[in-house]
């Protein structure tokens, strides 16, 4: 340093710094006996510096032989940062150890052979462009190129690139690296090298590998599964089939159109290889708020579906473990192990797992199936074993002669539709847990589970009942400011989403004005959303203003319809319902997929299909305003196959279904 300055005294040095049981060490052995008489000179110095306060400089010295100068500048060598993350530490006494790369300053001279170390590093910190895209042609290196003949881009075209931006930028002909023989394309191979040694998966890349392994990581990992809810096992999976849905206009007729590839999204424990709960989603790709639908469903007690395809039914001993095995509904595990998806690594997702649900997660690398192996397994026998054999199926890659057999040539009707689809993954599902699983020696999964359950049962968390009428914790939470203007007479209100949401409680509260809110709410259906104050007491339920309340809607569609009026593409009248107007857009718009897909989740929640899905949401929030006690009857909407026992008739009372669109008034 200069004047033998340095930039930590025995004050400023953090007291963390100061614990040398932590800096990393020196096989003095490997050293010749002159430079290992130096490094034990030093690190003398450097102790006695740091664990002595009251020895000064000056004793230090006449002790060690080490002057002031070279102790001061060890200092700044032993706490730099070192290239693995860590301090040198003891390292950096290691006499002629470089503790940073060669920095070239003087510029290069024509005429001169040599003396042109570093030169090519001073060209790319005097030009960042340059040196930006050499990184960014290293790494685009091996990516397949379609547009293009050439497969893996060669070194001598990246040169005559390198070239070309070094004119562009100004080089003259007389300046490095056109003064040299080879145009400087030799230390243009060592900088790739350089950049290929930063990490390992940039060097797997350099030598066309296709991924790397994982690294070993210090974050926590799930133990060995012992016993039910232990450890779980969650994924995604795209099935690999063609489908169809049938869509209703507003008239009333109905069209089959043909739909993007939908989700599949599956809770799977893993000591029994049970499936507790499943979610089918019907976006291109699924979000936390899908993965949040997955929890729940496997948390609630099972509901099972009214099956449209005749003599469907769930085989003899199949089923989920809510609803079969005494003692599971709201059963919560201990750990949950998924890969790096951004839905899985979303911060919402990580506070409802571990702060909701109080579990610990074990979050693995992608591309590596063995670290999932039983969910991953499972997807192959859902798809070799169920959707490869339906028709329309898309085989496990483009050229698979399942795709080309099961081809519908065009006629949609041998397609499968969505509603069947979702029937048969349901028994398929069900079935799953009612077969005999070799790695369980024979035994089903629900047996397996019933066994597990009745051993450890003093071990199984239950979610407790105050938490269970709090479902939606799971869902998406906002801060709010509680508006109104007393002058004006507007009455207490939050604003979520471009739309008013109140309560006669909150309408009549002038006290709330300028309070801050946490809401809660289901992305799928944003007409009603929990509110609780700052200190965590509850406020209650929040319908949204006119005419938002009457249509169930998902966010995603009320901002997709606030954006079209901004670009005027979506027109709406005084008087008309923006749900329905957004309807007809995208029914003109049904060659689309992607369009289908949106209109065949809103045609699903606005028919009551996604009940299994949206269960104690709706019952909660939009039918009573409150958490539904035991004691109540359940609340039975129309298109229902749930019967309803009679005070006076034990006989079933079913409900007929009304040919009318439904509403809910507020």
């Amino acid at each position: 340093m200069p004047n033998g300055t340095c930039r930590h005294d025995r004050q400023s040095i953090p007291d963390a710094s100061k614990r040398l049981d932590t800096w990393p060490t020196v096989d003095t052995s490997a050293l010749s006996a002159a430079r290992r008489k130096t490094y034990n000179q030093r690190c003398q110095a450097v102790t006695l510096y740091l664990t002595v306060p009251e020895l000064s400089v000056s004793s230090i010295t006449t002790q060690t032989g080490v002057d002031r100068k070279t102790l001061l500048r060890l200092l700044d060598r032993c706490m730099a940062a070192h290239p693995d993350g860590r301090v040198y530490g003891f390292r950096g006494a290691i006499p002629g150890l470089h503790v940073k790369p060669y920095e070239r300053f003087e510029p290069v001279k024509f005429g001169r052979t040599a003396g042109k170390a570093g030169a090519f590093r001073q060209l790319l910190q005097r030009y960042p462009d340059i040196a930006a895209y050499l990184r960014r042609a290293f790494i685009e290196r091996n990516r397949p190129i379609k547009s293009e003949r050439e497969v893996r881009k060669g070194m001598r075209s990246i040169h005559q690139k390198f070239l070309k931006m070094c004119r562009d930028c100004g080089i003259h002909a007389d300046q490095y690296p056109f003064t040299e023989s080879r145009m400087g394309i030799r230390s243009l191979y060592a900088h790739f090298k350089s950049l290929a040694e930063e990490s390992f998966e940039m060097s797997v890349k350099h030598a066309g590998g296709l991924s790397a392994r994982a690294a070993p990581t210090l974050s926590p990992q799930a133990p060995a599964a012992t016993r039910a809810y232990e450890v779980v096992e969650f994924d995604g999976h795209k099935i690999d089939l063609r489908l169809t849905v049938r869509l209703k206009d507003l008239g009333g007729e109905e069209k089959r159109i043909e739909m993007h590839r939908i989700w599949l999204l599956v809770v799977l424990d893993v000591a029994t290889r049970c499936v507790l709960g499943y979610h089918v989603a019907l976006s291109v790709e699924y979000s936390k708020a899908d993965l949040a639908c997955a929890l729940q469903a496997a948390l609630k007690p099972f509901r099972p579906r009214s099956y449209q395809i005749p003599a469907l039914a769930v085989r003899r001993g199949g089923g989920f473990p809510s609803l079969h095995i005494s003692g599971l509904e709201y059963a919560c595990w201990d750990w949950f192990r998924c890969d790096n998806a951004k839905a899985h690594l979303a911060p919402d997702t990580i506070e409802r797992l571990t702060q909701t649900l109080g579990c610990w997660t074990d979050v693995g690398a992608p591309a590596q199936p063995n670290d999932r192996p039983h969910i991953e397994r499972f997807f192959h026998l859902v798809s070799r074993h169920f959707a490869h054999q339906l028709p329309g199926n898309l085989g496990s890659d483009p050229s698979a002669i399942e795709r080309a057999l099961s081809d519908p040539k065009g006629d949609l009707r041998l397609l499968v539709d969505l509603d069947e689809l979702e029937d048969m993954i349901e028994v398929l599902l069900a079935n799953y847990n009612g077969e005999p699983h070799p790695a369980l020696y024979g035994r089903t999964p629900l047996e397996a589970m019933a066994f597990s359950v009745e051993q450890h049962r003093d071990q199984i968390r239950i979610l407790p009942v105050a938490a269970r009428s709090n479902l939606c914790l799971l869902h998406e939470a906002k801060i709010v400011t509680v508006k109104g203007q007393l002058v004006a007479g507007v009455r207490p209100h939050i604003n979520f989403s471009n739309v008013r949401y109140t309560s006669p409680v909150l309408a009549g509260s002038p006290a709330l004005i300028g309070k801050k809110l946490r809401i809660y709410y289901d992305p799928r259906d944003i007409r009603v959303v929990k509110a609780f104050f700052s200190d965590g007491t509850e406020l209650g339920a929040l319908s949204a203003g006119r005419p938002w309340c009457f249509t169930p809607h998902s966010l995603k569609v009320r901002q997709e319809i606030f954006k079209l009026l901004a670009e005027r593409k979506l027109e709406i009248r005084e008087g008309d319902n923006p749900v329905e107007a957004w309807t007809r857009m995208r029914m003109a718009q049904r060659h689309n997929k992607a369009s289908v897909g949106k209109m065949a989740k809103q045609q699903r929640l606005e028919q009551g299909n996604a009940a299994n899905d949206m269960g104690e949401v709706e019952g909660l929030y939009i039918a009573t305003g409150r958490p539904a006690q035991d004691s109540e009857a359940p609340i039975v909407e129309s298109g229902s196959n749930v019967a309803v026992p009679s005070s006076t008739d034990d006989a079933p009372v079913i409900p007929k279904p009304l040919s009318i669109r439904k509403t809910l008034t507020f």
